[in-house]
């Protein structure tokens, strides 16, 4: 990794150093993930200035998802896990006040053109990985954690198959920040079953490449399940406390 020569005022060197080192992590065409960064004191030596500075700015970029710091072996590039996009996009919808229907109306964008784009690339191995997670979604005595997780996986399928490498990444996100929400609509009274039925009927239409059949299947599976949402919320349970409740 090639560190070009750069001026830094005197003032927030740490914070300077990181936003240099990303520049470079992101923009350099040789900058590979696992590859190890210059010593502290290399970096030190190149940016002329402490190496607190240098190991500062390491803890900024590691917060950032970008390097991964191994106790005596260095910093090395990494690629940001799911978890820091959500973790910084659950803060921006606290700071900026970003509803939960806000929310759901970008499940619905995203969810559409997910489904819309695997339609036209699906795979028939990409088809057989999706049967085997409503194998296992079908079994109605999961707990509800694992039920979630499944939902999730199928969802994230979906969106592999569509071949959009950063639609993958939103609807990972989404599926993420939307876990209680989840929940809760597989909690009301015959939320399970539906939510079994409607999933099977987004994959028959995904196996048969049915672009309309698809279309349609994934509209009427999320307005369902914001209904069942909203009764959820009417009934004034705790999903907690239901989940517990059911079991």
């Amino acid at each position: 990794m090639k560190i070009a020569d750069i001026s830094l005022s005197r003032t927030n060197l740490s914070q300077q150093v990181a936003d240099h080192l990303e520049e470079v992590i992101l923009s350099s065409p040789t900058s590979r993930v696992s590859e190890k960064l210059p010593s502290e004191m290399a970096l030190a030596k190149q940016y002329n200035v402490s190496r607190p500075i240098i190991r500062e700015a390491m803890k900024l970029l590691q917060e950032r998802g970008l390097l991964t710091l191994k106790n005596g072996s260095g910093a090395y590039v990494t690629r940001p896990e799911t978890d820091t996009v959500m973790n910084a996009v659950s803060r921006i919808m606290q700071v900026d006040n970003i509803s939960a229907e806000e929310l759901t109306q970008m499940r619905g964008i995203l969810e559409l053109s997910s489904v819309d784009l695997a339609v036209q690339y699906i795979t028939d191995e990409q088809v057989e990985e999706m049967r085997e997670i409503l194998s296992s979604f079908a079994d109605t005595s999961l707990p509800l954690k694992q039920r979630v997780s499944l939902d999730e996986a199928f969802h994230i399928a979906i969106a592999k198959a569509g071949k959009n490498n950063l639609l993958v990444m939103f609807i990972t996100v989404l599926t993420s920040l939307l876990r209680e929400y989840m929940g809760k609509g597989i909690l009301v009274d015959g939320g399970v079953e539906d939510a079994i039925k409607r999933h099977w009927e987004i994959f028959y239409a995904l196996e048969k490449r049915d672009a309309k059949a698809a279309h349609k299947a994934m509209v009427d599976h999320l307005r369902v399940s914001s209904e069942n949402v909203m009764e959820f919320d009417k009934q004034g349970i705790h999903p907690s406390r239901k989940a517990e409740k059911r079991s």
